[in-house]
């Protein structure tokens, strides 16, 4: 018997989640304000000498968003997020990176069953 896959849409309250946008470009800085707009605290995380959008940087500016100057490790997804969850990230948006790296990062999100998002 073949199955069909059927993806589950669901609403979420992300209110003072915490969101980590791993990398600095255009589709960084999209995260950022989505994640601004639904109530949730988004935090960058990327090496300082990153080449940073332009919206994504006025944001850093402002004191909208904090942008963690270092490369992703996974112990960032257990010391960045809300204290009533353990500290852990309520969701990571990969929008940079080689496909490598990615993967390598998707699997440590995934082990610790965070919401990811790969671009």
């Amino acid at each position: 018997m073949s199955r069909n896959k059927i993806s589950l849409l669901a609403a979420v309250d992300a209110t003072e989640h915490v969101h980590l946008i791993l990398g600095t470009n255009s589709l960084a800085s999209s995260r950022v304000t989505k994640s601004l707009e639904v109530g949730a605290k988004p935090i960058i995380i990327a090496p300082s000498d990153e080449k940073i959008h332009f919206g994504l940087q006025q944001r850093v500016v402002c004191g909208e968003v904090q942008w963690m100057h270092k490369d992703f490790e996974e112990s960032d997804l257990s010391s960045y997020g809300r204290e009533e969850i353990g500290r852990f990230a309520d969701a990571v948006f990969v929008t940079s990176g080689a496909k490598s790296s990615r993967s390598e990062c998707a699997q440590s999100i995934l082990r610790v069953r965070v919401k990811l998002t790969l671009a």
